[in-house]
């Protein structure tokens, strides 16, 4: 079903003419869209600026089945261009599931999941792209690019809340990580693990530049 048809609920305004406004200026006049507009903009600024940012794309999301909606957020994500287009993906997945939860439409669990997705897909994604920006700059064998997935034998364990699937909106990511030796040389072992090791606080820094907005 779409979007706009499982809507069951909407939160009560704080500030009615802001989150009135809010809906008018997304092309909303009626319906359970517009309730949840008006409810959603009137009580919280952060996700009143995000329906603003992101009007064009918020058009499009209620003729859709909220989980094809997620899915083609993380589909869209321009992976040459990662550090923008997380940030973009980030503001997207927090409105989405923030009407979604605010809408009734996802339970808690369901709520604390897409948070979660995303947060794996974010983390896997920045370290594909240092891994492969090593290997361009010859600090990695080029074997290591050849299964970009495994990420050059990088693996990344999620505690805490996230490793439960139960990531809020302003939660903080807890890992440990750790590197498969087997998957090189012994020989190169002792140039390779610096480099590794060097991957996974550069992308911890690239995901807090999305978090925050900031350009590395």
């Amino acid at each position: 079903m779409m979007l706009k048809e499982l809507i069951k609920q909407a939160p009560h305004a704080y500030d009615l003419a802001h989150g009135t406004d809010t809906a008018l200026e997304c092309g909303l006049s009626n319906g359970a869209s517009y309730e949840l507009i008006i409810g959603t903009a009137g009580c919280s600024p952060y996700l009143r600026n995000l329906i603003h940012k992101e009007q064009d794309w918020l058009a499009g999301i209620w003729e859709q089945e909220p989980e094809h909606a997620f899915q083609d957020i993380l589909d869209q994500v321009d992976r040459s261009n990662l550090t923008v287009s997380l940030r973009t993906a980030k503001r997207r997945v927090a409105l989405l599931t923030a009407l979604c939860d605010l809408g009734g439409v996802w339970a808690l669990e369901e709520v604390t999941k897409a948070l979660t997705d995303f947060a794996d897909f974010a983390v896997h994604e920045s370290l594909k792209h240092l891994v492969l920006a090593e290997i361009g700059r010859g600090k990695l064998p080029v074997e290591a690019g050849r299964d970009p997935e495994g990420c050059a034998g990088i693996i990344v364990l999620a505690m805490g809340k996230m490793g439960a699937y139960e990531l809020n909106y302003s939660s903080d990511i807890d890992l440990i990580c750790l590197y498969d030796d087997s998957r090189y040389k012994l020989d190169d072992l002792g140039e390779v693990r610096p480099h590794l090791i060097r991957i996974v606080p550069v992308s911890y820094t690239h995901l807090r530049a999305h978090e925050t907005g900031r350009n590395l």
